[in-house]
């Protein structure tokens, strides 16, 4: 089994920079035995999904027809949502057929025991973003998700990350390390929720990759960063090894 972990692309369009990075790697893994591939997808691959909406679907088409096609030959698919794709498991689940989650899942591979996330939760003292998630995971608001149209969403958090993308980029520039210390932290925490041997997560536009020693345990953090650098990466674990893949 080959899997592949990936966050924090938010593409806005198919046809930007990375949307063309993230159709072409798609395609590749259909040169390869997809029977034996397992995509991650982490959260925040679009800038904004909001419900099973055709408005998504049709604005980034050709990526969707990509996984269609890969999920057909026979690979596995794994969607954590993030804070920018939310409620989305009437189309990936329902209609894709992805597996689709909202917290922490953990995963057997190659005799590793996988802890895979978003990673919105690494900073328990970001309250605001706390309670903000807590309003949009309310039970009671997910309807909305649906019901309003998805031109509407679009319009909303395209407004909307205009300013947090530039004050959460000059944030992450000035306090880099404090965000590194934050990821590893919760490679603790997570632990003693449940053992594992690697804990891989977004949400923090830090790639950070490292071993963690709790007691005698020795765990590997790994923060799959963000796409936003002039060099993509993508985290894989191939027989029980995990190395970066630089992709273009």
């Amino acid at each position: 089994m080959e899997a592949w972990f990936v966050s924090d692309i938010h593409l806005k369009t198919a046809e930007e920079r990375n949307g063309q990075i993230l159709l072409r790697f798609l395609r590749s893994l259909l040169q390869k035995n997809p029977q034996q591939v397992h995509l991650f997808l982490l959260g925040d691959i679009f800038d904004l999904w909001i419900g099973g909406h055709d408005y998504f679907v049709k604005k980034f088409q050709p990526l969707i027809d990509a996984l269609v096609d890969l999920k057909k030959a026979g690979a596995r698919i794994t969607y954590i949502e993030g804070n920018h794709d939310v409620h989305i498991e009437s189309f990936f689940q329902k209609k894709l057929g992805a597996e689709v989650f909202v917290e922490a899942q953990y995963y057997q591979l190659d005799g590793l025991i996988l802890r895979c996330e978003h990673g919105d939760l690494i900073n328990p003292d970001d309250i605001k973003y706390l309670k903000y998630r807590s309003i949009i995971r309310n039970p009671y608001i997910k309807p909305l998700g649906n019901i309003l149209p998805g031109r509407f969403w679009d319009y909303l958090g395209n407004k909307a990350s205009k300013n947090s993308r530039h004050r959460s980029a000059q944030f992450r520039s000035a306090y880099e390390q404090k965000l590194v210390q934050m990821i590893r932290d919760h490679a603790l925490r997570a632990y003693q929720e449940k053992p594992f041997d690697i804990i891989i997560s977004g949400h923090m536009h830090v790639f950070d990759d490292t071993v963690v020693r709790i007691g005698d345990k020795e765990v590997r953090s790994v923060n799959l960063g963000s796409w936003f650098e002039e060099k993509v990466k993508i985290f894989r674990l191939r027989d029980g090894q995990g190395d970066w893949v630089e992709i273009g």
